[in-house]
Formats: structure tokens, sequence, C-alpha cells
């Protein structure tokens, strides 16, 4: 079994995930452009927007964050 804090998620798969996804909101984004406002579609389409927008910001967070990243057991001197 897969400990999970020994998972973790590589600069260049995330900007790969992250090309996919906005190519999904925009079709997400279409058909709720489609749907009329108040049914449940619609609303299937909004959720589903936010938690793209969401997942979004944990991916752009995760390529900000990698060049500050260090591997456990760096123990470098800070100069």
């Amino acid at each position: 079994m897969v400990q999970r804090s020994k998972r973790s998620l590589h600069t260049s798969e995330a900007a790969a995930m992250q090309k996919e996804l906005r190519q999904f909101h925009h079709s997400v984004r279409q058909w709720a452009s489609r749907l009329p406002i108040g049914t449940m579609a619609y609303l299937g389409c909004d959720f589903l927007n936010y938690s793209i927008i969401m997942m979004d910001m944990q991916l752009t967070a995760a390529i900000d964050k990698a060049p500050y990243e260090r591997m456990i057991g760096d123990q470098r001197l800070e100069a």
C-alpha cells in the first residue's frame, strides 16, 4: 500500500493537468451558457465550474511553490 505522504506532483505533470483542466473548464462554461438558469443541469455546471476553479488554484500553487520545495533530507545551509 502506498503511503500518502510519499506522493508528489511534479511541476510538469501539474502544468499538463492544468492545460487539460482549462480546456475542460471552457467546455463546462459553454454548456452552462446554453442551459436555462435555475435548472438542475445549470446548478450542476455551476458546482462543477467552482470545483474546476479550486483545482486550478491548487495546481497553480503546486507549480509556483516548486522552486522553493526541498526534498526530504535536504539539509543545505542558506547563504
